[in-house]
């Protein structure tokens, strides 16, 4: 288990949020992003060291700097009154820790602390020792306390994630290409933010059972700026910030510290596909933090590498005759506007052709023929896999006992 995935599941339990190990804004973010960090209605994922990578954000228009990737198809922004965001500032105070067991901080230099901040005064010199004797420890340590925002309307969250979540997964991996796997989308509905921050996510082995780490003062930037913490050991267990550019010494509260909202998904029946919902807080922590092996809209599955590859569709017409077109086989097989179980009203049969490779090693490549209807595409290609000898016609109307399946 990495450090950062011990860190969020030791502390998920404290029912504050998704703990995020490096709450700092990606460096690469525009500077409103930067210098307001997380936001309410961000959509996004928890990277594999701990950070939340925004893609999109439902509260701001289509054109808005934290849209910069675009939007997805369907996208409809979600206007909040005045008094649907509840603002606690100082949610936690400042010299606060947050942790899964019983910690113990204490100053060794001179000075004692003051107000019972042990991270103040800060200045040279300044040495604060966390000790503890759990084999297991997730800490977060707020030397200037963190402040708190939550959305009200989380109906009006969560509904709008039950209807657009497949278009979401459809823009992020079709369009972006980010190959995101089900679940790992994030809609962000309340944030803990806070100026400075420390954390460690620590195993102990020590013989006596105590294990004890020190923080030491740091200046940032040329004498006379301001200071922070940091730990006096280099290790992937322990992470500090923030890590401030020129320009940015006074900006605060822009490091999120946790994030709530809903997980989103996408589930598959044999005659639907749809989103699934979930609650950060109220969730099983192993449920929130699970990673699926299935990533919607990525033209690659388990055991199956699907080339460019074309939809050809033959409309049959009333006199007899027939017309075709040719479309891309995502735009078909993907579109959020494709709905299992739809009939043309005229009562027209669509039958669609296709030819997907199955790739069986770099050398060979095989193809295979599936004759469906428009009805059936779900079945043929997300519940129906691929077999080396049998192709597959399955016509409309009929029930799942296995007559009207043929096998050619």
């Amino acid at each position: 288990m990495s450090d950062s995935d011990l860190y969020s599941r030791l502390l998920f339990p404290k029912k504050l949020g998704y703990p995020l190990f490096y709450p700092q804004p990606f460096d690469s973010l525009p500077e409103p992003a930067r210098r307001t960090g997380t936001q309410i209605g961000d959509v996004g994922v928890v990277t594999m060291s701990g950070a939340f990578d925004p893609i999109f954000n439902i509260l701001r228009a289509r054109d808005d700097p934290a849209n910069r990737f675009g939007v997805p198809q369907g996208f409809e922004r979600v206007i909040l009154g005045p008094d649907d965001i509840a603002a606690l500032s100082l949610y936690h105070l400042p010299g606060s820790d947050i942790s899964n067991t019983a910690i113990n901080k204490r100053r060794l230099d001179v000075n004692a602390g003051i107000e019972n901040n042990v991270f103040l005064p800060l200045g040279v010199g300044a040495v604060v020792e966390v000790s503890t004797n759990s084999k297991q420890t997730g800490l977060l340590l707020l030397p200037d306390g963190a402040s708190r925002w939550d959305a009200l309307p989380l109906r009006v969250f969560r509904d709008y994630a039950l209807k657009h979540g497949q278009s979401w997964y459809s823009f992020v991996n079709g369009d972006l290409g980010r190959m995101i796997g089900s679940g790992e989308l994030y809609l962000v509905t309340g944030v803990t933010k806070s100026t400075s921050w420390s954390v460690a996510a620590l195993e102990n082995h020590s013989a006596d059972g105590k294990v004890s780490l020190k923080l030491k003062a740091a200046q940032i930037g040329n004498a006379g700026a301001s200071w922070t913490w940091e730990w006096d050991v280099a290790s992937s267990s322990v992470n500090s910030g923030p890590r401030r550019r020129f320009g940015e010494e006074s900006w605060r509260d822009n490091q999120t510290v946790f994030l709530r909202g809903f997980k989103v998904a996408l589930r598959s029946t044999p005659l639907r596909r749809s989103s699934k919902v979930s609650s950060i807080v109220n969730s099983n922590p192993s449920d929130v933090m699970s990673k699926s092996t299935l990533v919607p809209f990525s033209q690659s599955r388990s055991g199956t590498s699907f080339a460019t590859a074309s939809l050809r569709t033959e409309h049959n017409s009333p006199n007899g005759g027939a017309s075709s077109s040719t479309e891309k086989l995502d735009d078909v097989l993907q579109s959020p506007t494709s709905t299992p179980g739809s009939e043309p009203d005229d009562g027209n049969v669509s039958t669609a052709r296709f030819e997907v490779p199955l790739i069986r090693d770099r050398a060979s490549s095989r193809y295979f023929t599936h004759q469906v209807s428009s009805t059936s595409t779900y079945w043929n290609a997300y519940v129906l896999p691929v077999s080396e000898a049998n192709s597959i016609l399955i016509k409309p109307g009929l029930g799942r006992n296995g007559r009207g399946h043929s096998r050619r």
